[in-house]
């Protein structure tokens, strides 16, 4: 129970990569803060998942996009959990559509939700950080960031690369003042949203690419964020962990 008497805040978390990071710091004994936008039912799904398990969880309904609900869920977390050790800025959405027929307003919504959220929560939580001289911020971004998307998706790839250039940059401002922020780059996961954008011939085209032939599932996230907010992670600044089967030399 490495991060026992730790509050954790995922966001984006009542579905997806989101429940499985949620769940993964619950049963390293973290209390966890479910953040959702919508889907209140499935948020509270997954808090009543870390329950029957014996933790500690709550569902907080906010928009990550504009900064007074992040500020509001923050406060209201602070109250019913305590301060906030950790925090994995997940949330996010591709609806993988191509430069083609991409439009200013598509491009707006999937910059704010995949970038600016991180900014929003990222400064929110970073006060109570700075005072206690503690924290851990872990980003998701993607392989989408590393080598382009699927469809020539340029709002969702250029989000996501812009996270990890925030990445570096807030952790060589942060590790002196004792937070350390590092990012995880998934490869192609088994979610709803892959499933949902994705035809059964082309799931199998992305499994015949990677090497571990499979998909990844939110619990191989998961594992992978625990240990970046555990004490495995005490030395390690900035950095982007690649975890995709090995998709990236396939």
């Amino acid at each position: 129970m490495d991060l026992k008497g730790r509050v954790a805040l995922v966001t984006g978390a009542s579905r997806g990569l989101g429940s499985g990071i949620a769940v993964a710091l619950h049963r390293q004994g973290a209390a966890v803060a479910v953040n959702y936008v919508q889907g209140a039912e499935q948020a509270e799904d997954v808090c009543g998942r870390i329950k029957s398990e014996g933790g500690r969880a709550v569902a907080i309904q906010a928009d990550v996009t504009l900064q007074a609900d992040v500020r509001a869920m923050v406060k209201k977390i602070e109250a019913s959990l305590g301060p906030i050790d950790i925090l994995v800025n997940n949330a996010g959405h591709n609806p993988l559509h191509s430069i083609d027929s991409m439009s200013e307003e598509d491009w707006e919504k999937v910059i704010a939700l995949n970038l600016k959220s991180y900014f929003l929560v990222s400064k929110a939580v970073l006060e109570g950080m700075v005072q206690r001289k503690a924290g851990r911020i872990i980003n998701i971004t993607s392989i989408s960031g590393q080598r382009g998307g699927l469809a020539c998706d340029v709002d969702y790839s250029a989000a996501k690369a812009g996270i990890m250039g925030f990445t570096r940059s807030l952790a060589r401002w942060a590790a002196p003042k004792g937070i350390l922020v590092n990012a995880v780059a998934p490869g192609y996961i088994a979610t709803e949203n892959l499933f949902g954008v994705c035809s059964e011939e082309r799931i199998k085209e992305l499994i015949a690419s990677i090497p571990l032939g499979r998909l990844g599932t939110p619990e191989d996230i998961g594992e992978v964020v625990a240990f970046l907010a555990g004490p495995g992670g005490a030395y390690m600044v900035g950095e982007v962990l690649t975890v995709n089967g090995g998709a990236h030399i396939g």
